[in-house]
C-alpha cells in the first residue's frame, strides 16, 4: 500500500523527519512507460499469501505478485501485475485495489484514467464481494478522501481487517505501514511508530520468511536502533533477491553502524540488478527510482570511507542519464537534484569545494528544462561551495561576497510571486545550513572566535534538525568545520569532542579518524596518534590514499 503523504505536499514544504516520506517523494514521480509487454512471472521479489475471489489462477498469481511487489515498494511493476490480474478477471475486486494501492499517490496524469476506474469498480463491485474483500475496498476507498481523515478512517478499517482476519498478515503489515512515523531529533518514537513495531514483531514471529515484514523492519530500525536490524538485513537479500529495492535495504544499516565495505557491496550488488531488470525489460536509467537512490546512498556511503575515484564514477552515470525533454522536465527530484547535482554532491562530500564550485557554474542557467527553483537551488548551492573554497585560500573578502549572495538567494526565495518558484523547504533548510557554516568560518578568519564558535554551533544543529534522510541532505557535517575551528586554535579537548561526536553519527568514519590523528598529532600525543592512524587505515584501506597523509 502506497505510503501515507497526507503530511507534506510533493515539494516536502512541511516538514518531517519520516525518511519514509523521503521515498515516498522519490516514488511519487513514477510515469507510464508505453509499448512494454504484459509483465513476467516473476520469482525473488518475496511473496504474499492473500487469496482472492477468482475462477482465473493466473489472477491469483499476478495478483500476489503485485501485492509482493507493493512490499517492496516497486510500485510500477505493482501496477503491471495488478492490471494482467484485472485483464484476466475484470469481475474480481482485488485487482482494482491493487492499482489503486499502486498508483493512488503517484503526482500527473500517467494514471489517473487507471485510477478513476479502479475506484468505480471498487466502488460497483463491492457489493458482492465476501466480507473480507469489501473490508480491502472499503479502506482504499476511504483512503482516497484527501486529508488527514481519510487516512484516519484507512487505519481504522484496517483494524477491523487485522480484528477480523487475524491470520491476514498483509494487512498486518499494510496497516503497520501506515503507522510508521519514524522518531523525534531526541530518537523517541513519535505517535503510532511503537504500534507498527509491535504489529512487525508479530508478524516476524509468525512468518519469519515474510520479506514486507523484514523490509519494514529495516526502515522502521535504521534511525534509531540499527544493530535491531541486522537480522533482517541478513535474511531480507534471500528472500528478494530480484528485487533491486530489498537488495538495498540492509546497505541502510550497514552505513549507519559503520560497515562501510558491507554497505557498498550492498549498493553495488542493488546496481546489479536494477541493470539485469533495466536491460531486460527495456526501461530507462531514469525511469527506475531505486536505482538513483541506491547510488545516491552509494555515494555518501564512499565519502566515509575515502573512495573518491568510485563515488566520482558513479556520480557521472546518474549525471549522465539519458532522458527526453518530456523525463527532464516530469524527473525534476529525480533527475536535477539527484542526477545532474550528483557529482557536485559528491565533491562537497569530499570537501572539494573548487571542484563542487566548477561544476555548478557549468549548469547553464539558459537550460529551459530546469524550473526558477531549482536554478535558485543551484545559485545557492553555488554561492556556498565558491564562499568555502575562497575560506581555503583565505580570501576573507571573498568569501563574504558569496555568503552575502547566499543569503539574497534565500531571501528572494521567501518573496517569490509565483508559488511554483519556491525552493521546497527541505532544500532551503539545506542552505540555510551551508548559509550559517560559512558565516561562522569567515568570523573564524576574521579573528572572531567566539562568534565563529557560536554560528558553527548553531550550524550544528539546524543541521540535526533537518532529521533523518537516506542518504544524509546536508553533504559534509558541520562537526568537521567545527572541528577544524577548535584545532586551529589549539583548543584540542573542544576539537576531540567534535570529532568524537561525529564519530558517534558516523561510526568508523575517515573523517573522524583522521581528524583525532591530526589532533593527536598536534597535541604531541603519539600513541594515540598511532591508534587513529591505525583505525583510519582499516576503515580507508580501498579509498584514495592521498585524502589521508598519514
Amino acid at each position: 500500500m502506497y505510503h501515507d503523504d497526507h503530511h507534506h505536499d510533493p515539494e516536502g514544504r512541511t516538514m518531517n523527519h519520516d525518511h519514509l516520506v523521503h521515498i515516498q517523494e522519490y516514488r511519487k514521480e513514477t510515469v507510464y512507460i508505453h509499448n512494454l509487454p504484459a509483465p513476467e512471472i516473476m520469482t525473488g521479489i518475496g511473496t504474499s499469501d492473500l487469496s482472492i475471489q477468482t475462477k482465473n489462477p493466473l489472477t491469483q498469481r499476478y495478483f500476489s505478485q503485485g501485492v509482493a511487489l507493493l512490499h517492496s515498494f516497486w510500485d510500477f511493476e505493482a501496477y503491471r501485475a495488478f492490471k494482467e490480474a484485472s485483464r484476466q478477471d475484470s469481475t474480481a475486486i482485488m485487482p482494482y485495489w491493487g492499482i489503486y494501492s499502486a498508483i493512488g499517490s503517484m503526482e500527473g496524469d500517467d494514471f489517473a484514467a487507471d485510477r478513476i476506474r479502479a475506484v468505480r469498480k471498487l466502488k460497483e463491485l463491492k457489493a458482492k464481494a465476501n466480507p473480507h474483500e469489501r473490508r480491502y475496498a472499503e479502506a482504499v476507498l476511504a483512503r482516497d478522501v484527501p486529508g488527514a481523515s481519510g487516512k484516519k478512517e484507512y487505519e481504522r478499517i484496517l483494524e477491523l481487517l487485522v480484528h477480523e482476519y487475524p491470520e491476514d498478515v498483509d494487512a498486518k503489515l499494510f496497516l503497520a505501514l501506515s503507522k510508521m512515523s519514524g522518531y523525534d531529533l531526541k530518537l523517541n518514537p513519535r505517535e503510532g511508530t511503537m504500534y507498527a513495531e509491535y504489529l512487525l514483531r508479530d508478524v516476524l514471529k509468525s512468518h519469519p520468511d515474510n520479506a514486507g515484514a523484514h523490509h519494514y523492519w529495516i526502515h522502521l530500525k535504521e534511525n534509531c536502533c540499527p544493530a535491531e536490524a541486522l537480522e533482517s538485513c541478513e535474511v531480507l537479500p534471500k528472500l528478494g533477491p530480484a528485487s533491486s529495492h530489498l537488495v538495498h535495504m540492509p546497505g541502510h544499516v550497514y552505513y549507519k553502524l559503520g560497515e562501510y565495505q558491507k554497505a557498498f557491496d550492498t549498493f553495488k550488488a542493488s546496481v546489479a540488478v536494477d541493470s539485469v531488470y533495466m536491460k531486460k525489460q527495456g526501461i530507462q536509467e531514469v525511469d527506475a527510482w531505486n536505482y538513483i537512490h541506491n547510488i545516491n546512498y552509494l555515494l555518501a556511503n564512499c565519502a566515509e570511507d575515502g573512495r573518491y575515484a568510485t563515488a566520482l564514477y558513479y556520480a557521472e552515470k546518474l549525471q549522465n542519464m539519458p532522458a527526453s525533454k518530456e523525463r527532464k522536465r516530469k524527473y525534476e527530484g529525480r533527475f536535477f537534484y539527484q542526477g545532474i547535482l550528483a557529482p557536485v554532491k559528491m565533491e562537497i562530500c569530499f570537501g572539494y569545494y573548487d571542484r563542487a564550485a566548477k561544476r555548478l557554474q557549468a549548469i547553464s542557467p539558459r537550460d529551459s528544462l530546469y524550473s526558477v527553483k531549482a536554478m535558485a537551488y543551484k545559485d545557492g548551492l553555488y554561492y556556498f561551495a565558491a564562499g568555502m573554497d575562497a575560506i581555503r585560500r583565505n580570501k576573507v573578502e571573498e568569501a563574504q561576497k558569496y555568503v552575502d549572495a547566499l543569503d539574497a538567494t534565500l531571501w528572494r526565495n521567501v518573496n517569490q510571486f509565483n508559488e511554483e518558484d519556491v525552493i521546497n523547504t527541505r532544500r532551503v533548510n539545506d542552505l540555510n545550513v551551508a548559509s550559517l557554516e560559512l558565516q561562522g568560518l569567515i568570523k573564524n578568519a576574521q579573528g572572531h572566535r567566539d562568534e565563529a564558535i557560536a554560528l558553527l554551533e548553531k550550524a550544528k544543529i539546524k543541521e540535526e534538525e533537518l532529521g533523518y534522510s537516506e542518504p544524509p541532505s546536508y553533504a559534509r557535517p558541520v562537526l568537521i568545520s567545527l572541528a577544524e575551528v577548535h584545532l586551529q586554535a589549539k583548543h584540542y579537548e573542544h576539537a576531540i569532542h567534535a570529532y568524537e561526536e561525529l564519530l558517534k553519527k558516523h561510526p568508523h568514519s575517515a573523517n573522524g579518524l583522521w581528524g583525532l590523528y591530526k589532533v593527536y598529532q598536534k597535541k604531541g600525543d603519539a600513541a594515540k596518534a598511532k591508534e587513529y592512524a591505525a583505525l583510519l587505515a582499516k576503515t580507508a584501506r580501498y579509498g584514495e590514499k592521498s585524502l589521508y597523509p598519514l
